[in-house]
């Protein structure tokens, strides 16, 4: 208490000698910083008498790193530094530069005059990467910037000068494995695990046939994939197709494994059985069923009992329909309580529609080609519709059958036989291995 009294007088005495012309603005300014001050120190010798503190005086250095160069490698020759960086929102090519380390006026005016060189002013969209070698005194040596998925643009010194040209983007080959476990959705848990869009699409059309991943999923499902992808200049992977995978649904294994035969590539279980899908479950992905097929419904609009011979899969306007299968277009257009219809014609006499559309795929016409998955058209309400929704119909021989039912052949792929199951086997036998090992990794993780 008596360092207190003695810091708080020397305080007081530090006020009452300033100059009586300060403005009260000013003694104020003064009262709270002795004010602050006492604090400090009360906080202070209320922690240096604590009963077994060491009240010696600790000096503390401060430590000064300039994190702007921590993104920077030294090339293989000594003053030359290279880095990688991408564009943000608001980026000019010169502040870009700049904090890359660059100042070079130069350079900056060759790529604005040159006509190949400035053409990077137009595609500097945010997240965009780019390369440069810059000397320690900032000037610029190469700039390596992708002006297309194939091309990249460089942009170079050459003694004095500059000069700007394109290559071929060089890649490398990679196989990603990994895997995830389903809390709520398919694509909440692909992107916790990492997985790029492209391939959690295929994974749900992989497993369309024998999963309906709106209604079947539970909390706890896992699944396993290993894909192909290519690393570019950038280091920027871009997915491929799926090699492999396992899902796990309400506790039964299902696997695919894609194997490139005298026939083409195809996905086979791995026993050989052939997989692709003759028909898809649905032509909406993660779409709800709000009206089944059954001989009597009361229509909502006609308000009379009458047969619903399809089902009705609820989906917000604008949702992409594709095909079932291949087909060709038997017709497009309106008609009459479907609204924007279409229907397909597919092999052996089996027949799709898909009604109350808001729109036809672009170019889609009576007679054209569709093969399965094609995108067709989108979710609408017209026609006789109290909400946006698809009206999907099945038919074989022109009589309506239940879409999601046993009439609906499922599997068109020709299983493996002889020498060509032993060749499936051979080749396929590292992409199951991988498998088991992702899934063992997995269940070791909850153990």
């Amino acid at each position: 208490m008596k360092y207190i009294k003695i810091c708080a007088q020397a305080l007081s005495r530090w006020i009452l000698t300033q100059k009586s012309t300060v403005k009260a603005s000013d003694s104020r300014l003064s009262g709270m910083v002795a004010t602050v001050l006492m604090m400090g120190f009360g906080v202070a010798t209320a922690f240096g008498i604590t009963p077994g503190t060491d009240t010696r005086v600790v000096h503390i250095l401060p430590v000064i790193e300039d994190i702007t160069q921590s993104n920077l490698t030294p090339a293989a020759t000594p003053g030359i530094y290279s880095q990688q960086d991408q564009v943000h929102s608001g980026d000019t090519l010169a502040a870009l530069l700049f904090r890359m380390g660059v100042d070079d006026q130069a350079a900056l005016e060759f790529i604005r005059t040159n006509q190949l060189a400035r053409g990077i002013y137009q595609q500097m969209s945010p997240g965009k990467p780019i390369r440069i070698q810059r000397r320690a005194n900032g000037d610029l040596i190469p700039l390596h910037f992708p002006r297309s998925e194939d091309k990249t643009l460089v942009i170079e010194r050459i003694g004095a000068q500059f000069q700007a040209s394109e290559i071929a983007v060089g890649s490398i080959h990679r196989v990603i494995h990994t895997s995830g476990t389903i809390q709520s959705s398919l694509f909440a848990a692909a992107d916790n695990a990492g997985i790029p869009d492209s391939v959690t699409h295929q994974l749900s059309r992989l497993f369309s046939t024998d999963i309906d991943f709106h209604n079947d999923l539970r909390a706890g499902d896992t699944f396993s994939v290993v894909y192909e992808a290519s690393q570019d200049d950038f280091d920027q992977i871009k997915a491929g197709k799926i090699l492999a995978a396992e899902f796990v649904n309400k506790g039964v294994a299902i696997r695919r494994v894609f194997f490139d035969g005298v026939n083409g590539g195809d996905y086979y279980t791995q026993d050989g059985i052939g997989a692709r899908a003759s028909f898809l479950r649905s032509p909406i992905e993660f779409s709800r069923v709000t009206s089944g097929f059954r001989a009597e419904r009361f229509h909502p609009i006609l308000k009379t009992w009458r047969a619903h011979q399809g089902i009705d899969l609820g989906a917000p306007t604008g949702t992409p329909v594709v095909s079932v299968a291949n087909a060709t277009v038997a017709f497009a257009g309106w008609r009459n309580g479907y609204g924007n219809v279409i229907e397909l014609r597919h092999a052996n006499g089996i027949s799709t529609v898909y009604g109350h559309l808001s729109a036809f795929a672009n170019g889609l016409r009576n007679g054209a080609h569709v093969r399965q998955g094609d995108v067709i058209g989108y979710v609408g309400m017209t026609g006789l519709a109290t909400g946006p929704h698809l009206h999907y119909e099945f038919k074989i021989g022109g009589i309506q059958h239940d879409p999601q039912g046993h009439d609906v052949p499922r599997y068109a792929s020709t299983s493996l036989t002889g020498r060509a199951k032993s060749q499936f086997l051979a080749a396929t036998a590292p992409l199951i291995k991988e498998l088991d090992a992702i899934r063992g990794s997995a269940l070791a993780k909850f153990e």
